[in-house]
């Protein structure tokens, strides 16, 4: 029996994956410039031979090297693959507590899609929300657990408008 890791292909989709635990069958697809059909064939022959795991949330799959990533690590990969509620994760790094106001002017979405993604990031104990008054604010729950995961996972890579992601963030 051939070695799993022998064709080139499979081996340049198993890396990717190594090296961006949590990516959904299209942006594998796209970074690599391969059709999604054929991504599919091979995550799915990796999966056969054990080599990787797939995982469904959010209405994808994501895939992960076998044995690589914990529970916690994958709901937070689930999430912040996502380019808008990453862009809302990095504004709140830089700040303490937030209102919905001030997050609106930063992040290029509707009031109503804000508060769709905020009680997504609660919901996933990313994000908890403090009151103060009559007002409301919306802070990082574990900030540096999340710094530590952002550095050791850098979703923001994926994104050209997140190059310079920490040149604005003063931790």
């Amino acid at each position: 029996m051939e070695d799993v890791l022998d064709l080139e292909t499979r081996r340049k989709i198993f890396d990717i994956i190594s090296k961006n635990p949590g990516l959904h069958l299209s942006k594998i697809a796209e970074l690599l410039q391969m059709r999604i059909s054929h991504v599919e064939y091979h995550v799915n022959y990796l999966e056969k031979y054990e080599l990787i795991t797939i995982e469904k949330s959010a209405g994808y799959k994501r895939f992960y090297v076998k044995g690589t990533i914990g529970t916690q690590d994958k709901r937070y990969l689930s999430v912040l693959r996502q380019k808008t509620l990453l862009h809302i994760v990095l504004f709140l790094l830089k700040k303490q507590t937030v209102q919905h106001k001030e997050i609106l002017e930063n992040v290029a979405v509707s009031p109503s899609t804000l508060s769709y993604h905020l009680n997504k990031l609660v919901k996933h104990e990313i994000v908890e929300v403090q009151r103060y008054g009559e007002h409301k604010g919306y802070q990082l729950k574990n900030r540096e657990e999340i710094i530590t995961w952002l550095i050791q996972y850098k979703p923001f890579d994926l994104y050209e408008e997140f190059t310079d992601v920490w040149s604005d963030i003063t931790i």
